[in-house]
């Protein structure tokens, strides 16, 4: 691993901690030539997953779209980072522990609602608004009626 100062490759691992997915891996490391330390985020290489879109298009499975998305709807709360990124941790594990190739969009908005559902009820009600297109104010309600969500 190069250090992100001074390019060099004689770094060395200082501490090693298991991810909250159970998958990946967080180094903290230091250079030997300039002393820098940094963190690296280690995780395995996947087989590449496909996600079909509600118009049937086909994309691959981004995980960056799933932290944008949960970043937008928490946006408003006080989270800190490492926060959010174990949701996006939980929510990818949630996703891709049946082995899936193919995920609908759908499959993986109703994850990222559980998740957040119990996580935080307001950013659930924000990504809900998003996910699912209300035609008027009372679905929107009966919506969040059905959803145990207290307001």
């Amino acid at each position: 691993m190069q250090c992100l100062r001074c390019r060099s490759e004689d770094t060395r691992v200082i501490d090693t901690r298991m991810g909250v997915d159970g998958f990946s891996i967080k180094r903290r490391r230091v250079c030997n030539r300039c002393g820098f330390r940094f963190s690296t985020l280690e995780t395995p290489v996947r087989e590449e997953i496909t996600v079909e879109k509600r118009d049937g298009r086909i994309e691959e499975f981004d995980r960056q779209k799933i932290a944008t998305s949960l970043r937008a709807a928490l946006k408003k709360g006080d989270h800190q980072r490492d926060r959010v990124e174990a949701l996006v941790d939980t929510v990818v594990a949630r996703l891709l522990s049946d082995g899936k190739k193919r995920l609908a969009s759908a499959e993986i908005g109703i994850v990222v609602l559980d998740v957040l559902k119990n996580f935080d009820e307001l950013a659930y009600l924000r990504y809900l608004t998003v996910y699912q297109s209300f035609a008027n104010l009372d679905d929107f309600k009966n919506q969040i009626l059905k959803s145990e969500v207290k307001t």
